[in-house]
């Protein structure tokens, strides 16, 4: 092997200060720089949770309120009854009470097997004048326990028989949750 001149020591000299460089830095500046970024990241995390954490706890009160207003009025809500049978039943008899009490007759007043568990179904036929139904509409709307109206056929063939408004024929079908109460 011969000797090195000057001009390749130094390429080499260079060249190994560039690996030394290469390697301090991967194995001591870089896992520094990367650490203190992480570090910044998991802090900037903890004071958001730190923070979010802040609001909820200061929100319990408002939030136990809400809690105890919607139990206050939970029987708006739904049918409070021992069991589900007694919970038709009631909607069953506000239905007819609903139709007497606005003049009109209810001929058939059924339970229907209900779509979800813990509600009540119930189909009515009935017989209304326009005026009558809108008041029990506007009854069943705005009286507690809230229901739903699943759908009213509205059928007035007597008024085009006649020439004049007549009762009407109506079916609707009425869905209420139910809240079971167990007697204590």
């Amino acid at each position: 092997m011969r000797p090195l001149e000057p001009r390749e020591r130094k390429i080499i000299a260079v060249g190994i200060l560039v690996a030394m460089l290469v390697v301090a830095w991967y194995a001591l500046i870089d896992p520094l720089i990367v650490g203190f970024i992480s570090r910044a990241q998991e802090r900037s995390e903890l004071l958001a949770t730190y923070q979010r954490n802040e609001r909820v706890l200061g929100a319990i009160s408002t939030w136990r309120e809400q809690a105890d207003d919607q139990t206050a009025t939970a029987s708006q809500y739904g049918i409070v009854a021992p069991t589900k049978v007694l919970a038709a039943e009631a909607l069953k008899q506000r239905v007819s009470r609903l139709v007497s009490t606005v003049g009109g007759t209810a001929s058939n007043v059924s339970e229907l097997p209900a779509e979800q568990e813990n509600w009540v179904r119930v189909r009515a036929d009935m017989q209304l004048t326009m005026s009558q139904l809108y008041k029990s509409l506007t009854r069943l709307e705005n009286e507690a326990p809230y229901v739903v109206v699943g759908y009213v056929s509205v059928a007035a063939d007597r008024a085009t028989q006649t020439g004049h408004l007549a009762t009407m024929d109506v079916r609707i079908e009425l869905s209420a949750p139910v809240r079971i109460n167990q007697p204590s």
